[in-house]
């Protein structure tokens, strides 16, 4: 069973208890109400998987609170495992590809994109499969996620890729490792870094977009193929940027390699780049794209109609 298909075998429950005692009426909005709410994250979609975003609690009574181990120690665990798997296989993959000719690019690219989906299918269940800091940032700030967990989470990705990364130099044979530098990002030949930081705003914006309405959006996270349009963002990412900006879109991916490799040329291009990428595309989600409970302008405009109504009523 996905963890999607959990989700909803949740909501279904207070449906039929509230059936069998013949209740109407509020059975239906109760049932709806379930679908959104944050349990534990055993039973949630990806990149959402935290208790209650207020207090780590369950909303609903008769669930039991999470666990601090499963919310807090187990999830950063699981962001620590598989960044460095991530990282692993990039890197590995990246040697192999830059020793085998100029045709590098579409092997890792789908090795990329094929990983992603395979640990947010994996870890996301525990952890949300977030990888990324950028990612984490965001989906905080679309509040689907705790606050309190944000720095765990990046430290759990930043030290889980400098692992990583070490594992690869363990591996690659010197002079692979040196052509690749152990899979360092790399601002492509002539371009500048203003334009490398662009590419990463763009390609990053798209790839959170995605990863905001498939993954953590109220309306959409329930369907079945999140991870894949998760993975081939990725893919389309690094197809359009690898050859210009490196195709990161993710700072914990090039800070690994590059602790490891000492290869520090442009590093910051991988963190502003994202971070104001992630920043865009939660403007655009906030602002025009979110469902209901979520969208900021609806919000706005909900209040603007109840103040217009209150002072008719008090007129």
């Amino acid at each position: 069973m996905s963890v999607m298909s959990g989700t909803r075998v949740q909501a279904e429950y207070p449906s039929e208890r509230q059936t069998n005692g013949n209740a109407k009426g509020p059975a239906r909005s109760e049932d709806t109400n379930l679908q959104l709410r944050h349990i534990q994250p055993s039973v949630l979609s990806p990149l959402t998987a935290t208790a209650n975003p207020e207090d780590g609690t369950s909303e609903n009574p008769e669930e039991p609170p999470a666990p601090l181990y499963e919310t807090y120690v187990l999830s950063c665990l699981a962001e620590y495992v598989g960044m460095t798997l991530f990282i692993v296989i990039i890197s590995l993959v990246t040697g192999h590809f830059s020793a085998a000719g100029p045709n590098w690019l579409i092997g890792v690219a789908l090795t990329n994109g094929f990983a992603i989906v395979s640990l947010v299918v994996a870890i996301g269940p525990v952890s949300g499969a977030h990888l990324n800091p950028a990612v984490t940032m965001v989906i905080t700030l679309s509040g689907g996620f705790q606050p309190i967990l944000v720095i765990p989470y990046v430290m759990a990705q930043l030290t889980g890729s400098i692992t990583g990364a070490y594992f690869t130099k363990a591996i690659l044979p010197n002079t692979t490792y040196a052509l690749c530098h152990g899979g360092a990002n790399s601002v492509g030949p002539g371009m500048t870094a203003g334009g490398a930081i662009l590419c990463e705003v763009l390609i990053t914006a798209f790839l959170v977009l995605i990863i905001l309405m498939s993954g953590v959006d109220s309306e959409y996270k329930n369907q079945p193929l999140p991870p894949l349009a998760i993975g081939m963002a990725v893919v389309v990412g690094i197809m359009c940027g690898g050859p210009f900006s490196g195709g990161s879109m993710n700072p914990a991916r090039a800070f690994g390699p590059a602790v490891a490799s000492g290869v520090w040329d442009h590093h910051y291009v991988w963190w502003v780049g994202p971070l104001l990428g992630g920043l865009v595309s939660a403007g655009i989600y906030r602002t025009l794209m979110a469902s209901q409970d979520r969208r900021l302008l609806s919000k706005m405009l909900a209040r603007s109609r109840r103040a217009g109504n209150r002072g008719a009523a008090a007129a």
